[in-house]
C-alpha cells in the first residue's frame, strides 16, 4: 500500500479549516472539513480527527485479530460487525466532544465538521462518513463515488430535480443536512468495500470536488495511476488551485 496526505489553504481562505489523519500502522485515514466562525471550524475538524482516531485505535486494539488474519475474504461476520461498531461509536464519541465544546464556549456555538474515514483490513475498506467530504474508488479506469454528500443540493441531484452541472452553482450548495457537532448525528453512513490490487482510493474535502469535476478527477487518476500517491495528491492540489482554489483542499490518496 502506498499513500500520501496533503492539505492546502487554497487561494482565498484566511485559514485552513480542514484536518486529516493518515497512518499506515493503524491503516486509518480521515478527512474532516470544519465550519464555524472565529476559527471554530478549524477547532471542530481537529477535535473530530483527534478524538475519532484515538477512540478508534484504542478500541480496535481490544479485538483479538489472531483468528482472522488469514481470513483474506473477511467472511467472518463477527469481525466485520465489531469493526463497524467501533467506527460508529468513534463518530458518536467525536460528535459529543465537538458538541460539548460548543456548549461551553460561546464563540464555538454551532460549530461542526464533516468526517470521512477509511479503515483498511484484510483486503477491505471499512468506511464511516458524515457530511460532504468524499470517498472515491478508481478501479480499472472507472471512477465511483462511494459516499453521498449530506447536502440539500445532493439530494435534489439524486432525485433528478437538478443536473450534475447545477450542483456547482445552486444557491444552497453549501447547506449541509448532517455534520458532526450536533446534539445527535442525524445521518451516518457505515459500510464495507472489497478492495482489489491496483485500486486507488481518494478521500477529499469539498475544496477538491467543487473545483474539479468528476470527469476531470477520472482523467487525472487515469493519467497518473502509475505514479506515486504523492505525485497524484500533489497534482490534485495543483489542479484545484488552478481551477479557482476557492476553498481549503485536502486530499488523501491510497494505492492498493
Amino acid at each position: 500500500m502506498d499513500y500520501f496526505a496533503l492539505s492546502d489553504i487554497g487561494k482565498y481562505r484566511q485559514n485552513n479549516e480542514d484536518s486529516y489523519f493518515a497512518d499506515d500502522e493503524s491503516c486509518l485515514f480521515i478527512v474532516a472539513d470544519g465550519m464555524g466562525g472565529h476559527q471554530a471550524g478549524e477547532i471542530a475538524s481537529k477535535t473530530a480527527v483527534d478524538n475519532f482516531s484515538s477512540y478508534f485505535i484504542k478500541n480496535l486494539n481490544k479485538i483479538n485479530f489472531k483468528n482472522f488474519k488469514n481470513d483474506v475474504n473477511n467472511e467472518n461476520n463477527e469481525i466485520n460487525e465489531s469493526i463497524q461498531k467501533i467506527l460508529i461509536d468513534s463518530a458518536i464519541y467525536a460528535n459529543k466532544k465537538i458538541y460539548n465544546l460548543g456548549l461551553k464556549n460561546k464563540h464555538m456555538a454551532g460549530m461542526g465538521t464533516t468526517l470521512t474515514c477509511v479503515f483498511i483490513f484484510n483486503n477491505n475498506a471499512y468506511v464511516s462518513h458524515v457530511g460532504d467530504s468524499r470517498l472515491y474508488l478508481f478501479r480499472e479506469n472507472v471512477l465511483n463515488l462511494l459516499t453521498e454528500d449530506h447536502t440539500l443540493v445532493f439530494q435534489l441531484y439524486k432525485k433528478g430535480v437538478i443536473s450534475y452541472e447545477d450542483t456547482f452553482s445552486h444557491p444552497q450548495r453549501n447547506y449541509l443536512t448532517s455534520v458532526l457537532g450536533e446534539n445527535e448525528i442525524t445521518n451516518l453512513e457505515c459500510f464495507k468495500v472489497t478492495l482489489n490490487e491496483g485500486d486507488i482510493m481518494l478521500l477529499c474535502s469539498d475544496g477538491l470536488n467543487s473545483m474539479i469535476k468528476d470527469n476531470e478527477i477520472k482523467d487525472i487518476l487515469n493519467k497518473f495511476k502509475d505514479k506515486t500517491a504523492q505525485n497524484i495528491a500533489e497534482k490534485f492540489i495543483l489542479q484545484a488551485n488552478k481551477n479557482g482554489g476557492k476553498d481549503n483542499i485536502t486530499v488523501i490518496i491510497i494505492k492498493i
